[in-house]
């Protein structure tokens, strides 16, 4: 900051200086945690535990043991209930709170990168924190890793529209940790840098980028043992049947709808950036990775999730001159939000909450 700033500020109305003090984002972040609290407080929770919540129970509970395939890997938010000086469900819920209000800021900041209204940015990031990829973790008591993933997408999508190379290495560094997925960020990262297809200085700044995260998920993979990979689905058996046979489950009704709530209305808006945002199209490598990585696993609403970045802002960015289209988006977005939440204390909740983690894998 310059000398000049300080009395630039102060010369300022005093409603500009209030909101020179108190970013936007950070409004933004306290109104998702806000909303995101309240429905933590207010709606019943799941007793017991299912889906992938017993792996990152177990290791949190013993962080330097070996554990279940893929999860041992993800150590970061397991790892840090550990550490925290509170209960370990207090500790999960925490950090998922938290994690939710950072992401809506984030995903806040990034939409206005692309001159979204703050009124809209901030209503689609308030939909954004209660959605149902995100409630679902609320209702097991945040014992989940999808908050913090969703996190390090979002500010890694940030970071490489505003080109923050620094920035950009440590969010993927960091990302290594809390899932595999952040390593998505370094095709998109060449993908919205390149100028043409072979882009040598895009190339350069990317591998430079990339170089200690892919060290670092290296050394993590080698340093820690994670056993029972024979009996995770979309691991074993033969590559290319097992692949075949994990995305056909894409196409079931199931994994249908929770594609569909993935991203409620969006879906439907979202495409019609691609004509006139080229970040719209680039973004399609990150939907493709996310894609791909249905052949894996079972749960396709959580697969596409990482996408989140790229469809909020290719949504938003076709809404942003059309206010009626706009006001119709975001309460259908709301709605979404609110159906998922009826539904859950109706039937999910009673019944079982969505899970495809089989129940026959051992818990290490």
């Amino acid at each position: 900051m310059s000398v000049a700033e300080p009395a630039a500020v102060e010369m300022l109305p005093a409603k500009e200086r209030r909101t020179a003090k108190f970013p936007p984002w950070l409004f933004v972040a306290l109104l998702c945690l806000a909303v995101a609290g309240l429905a933590d407080a207010l709606l019943r929770h799941e007793t017991g535990t299912s889906g992938d919540e017993p792996f990152y129970v177990r290791m949190a509970t013993h962080p330097g043991g070996a554990h279940s395939f893929p999860y041992a890997y993800r150590i970061a938010v397991p790892w840090l209930v550990h550490l925290l000086p509170f209960s370990q469900i207090v500790s999960f819920q925490l950090l998922a709170l938290l994690g939710i209000a950072a992401s809506g800021g984030a995903l806040y900041t990034l939409m206005r990168e692309f001159e979204v209204s703050p009124r809209l940015a901030g209503a689609l990031a308030v939909g954004f924190a209660i959605s149902p990829n995100l409630l679902v973790v609320l209702l097991r008591h945040g014992r989940s890793i999808d908050p913090a993933a969703i996190l390090v997408m979002i500010l890694g999508t940030l970071f490489i529209v505003r080109r923050q190379k620094l920035a950009l290495a440590l969010t993927i560094l960091v990302g290594v940790a809390v899932k595999e997925t952040s390593l998505f960020l370094i095709p998109l990262a060449y993908a919205v840098w390149a100028q043409r297809l072979v882009d040598r200085r895009a190339l350069r700044d990317v591998a430079l980028t990339a170089a200690g995260p892919i060290v670092a998920y290296i050394a993590l993979r080698a340093s820690i043992t994670a056993i029972g990979n024979q009996y995770t689905p979309g691991y074993t058996g033969s590559f290319l049947k097992v692949r075949v046979d994990v995305f056909r489950q894409v196409f079931t009704g199931v994994e249908l709808r929770r594609l569909a709530y993935a991203f409620g209305p969006l879906w439907l808006v979202a495409p019609f950036a691609l004509r006139n945002l080229p970040f719209a199209r680039r973004g399609l490598v990150l939907l493709a990775l996310c894609v791909a990585s249905m052949t894996v696993s079972f749960d396709a609403g959580r697969t596409v999730f990482p996408a989140a970045p790229v469809i909020y802002v290719a949504a938003a960015f076709v809404l942003r001159h059309q206010r009626r289209l706009a006001v119709i988006a975001v309460v259908a977005l709301f709605a979404l939000d609110i159906g998922y939440a009826i539904y859950m204390q109706a039937y999910g909740v009673e019944h079982g909450i969505d899970s495809t983690v089989s129940s026959q894998i051992p818990v290490y």
